[in-house]
């Protein structure tokens, strides 16, 4: 067979390709953006919305407004469409939460809003720890949950909040710039050896030179050891957050 007819068969066999798998991509993107049929809400941003917030105003009982982004996600005939949005109480718009609901699995509105209930006594006893330790220059504090169908209320109480909802504090601490990698490493061990009393999981975080120098889960609910921390561990593990070096 001579180069040319070569050439040319190649050519026709890749048009044929391109032809097959463009009706199956057609295929597909049909499929994505057919209506989902007997869902709650129809696949628009406004019904969508409406369904959300009423459904935020049954689970509490307070008017909600959207807040921040919102998205709507078509994933077509079978799974149908899920909408997510930052939400908060039309009287309080600072208590915002992400809220979402779907088609299909997700029809009860999912939500972190709980964790308004609970905040301040939640944070207070790590602000507390905080304001001990000289060597932390400052703090970030807040109470983080995962979305979550269920009607958390604040006679539900703190404990029984903080063991059953997947509620964590996630702490930054932020440590003076330019000082050695021991010195940082002894500040995290002392701090790891204090927060056996704390009464949440944390997701503790450091940052010196403006780079996060720890960053770890500390499961603290569940029987939190600080013995398996050692300075010369701590040094190694800040010494690789350093060398990836970009600012966070």
């Amino acid at each position: 067979m001579s180069e040319e007819l070569t050439d040319w068969a190649a050519e026709k066999a890749n048009d044929a390709l391109e032809v097959v798998g463009g009706g199956v991509q057609e295929a597909i993107d049909d499929l994505k953006n057919a209506e989902y049929q007997d869902g709650p809400f129809e696949n628009n941003l406004e019904s969508a919305r409406a369904y959300l917030l009423a459904q935020l105003q049954e689970k509490y009982g307070i008017e909600f407004i959207v807040v921040g982004d919102e998205d709507l996600e078509n994933y077509g005939l079978f799974a149908g469409a899920t909408y997510t949005c930052d939400v908060a109480p039309i009287n309080a718009p600072e208590q915002v939460t992400t809220a979402l609901v779907s088609q299909t699995m997700y029809q009860d509105v999912r939500d972190g809003y709980a964790v308004y209930f609970f905040k301040e006594e939640a944070e207070a006893p790590v602000l507390e720890l905080c304001e001990t330790k000289d060597y932390v220059i400052d703090q970030r504090i807040s109470l983080e949950m995962p979305e979550t169908a269920r009607a958390w209320t604040a006679e539900d109480g703190l404990e029984r909040f903080l063991s059953e909802s997947g509620a964590y504090v996630k702490l930054v601490l932020r440590f003076t710039d330019d000082l050695d990698t021991e010195t940082y490493a002894e500040y995290l061990y002392d701090f790891l050896n204090s927060i056996d009393h704390l009464e949440c999981n944390l997701l503790l975080q450091a940052k010196a030179n403006k780079i996060y120098i720890f960053h770890e889960e500390l499961n603290i609910l569940n029987g939190f050891d600080a013995s398996t921390y050692t300075v010369e561990d701590l040094r190694q593990e800040i010494e690789e957050f350093l060398s990836m070096g970009a600012p966070q």
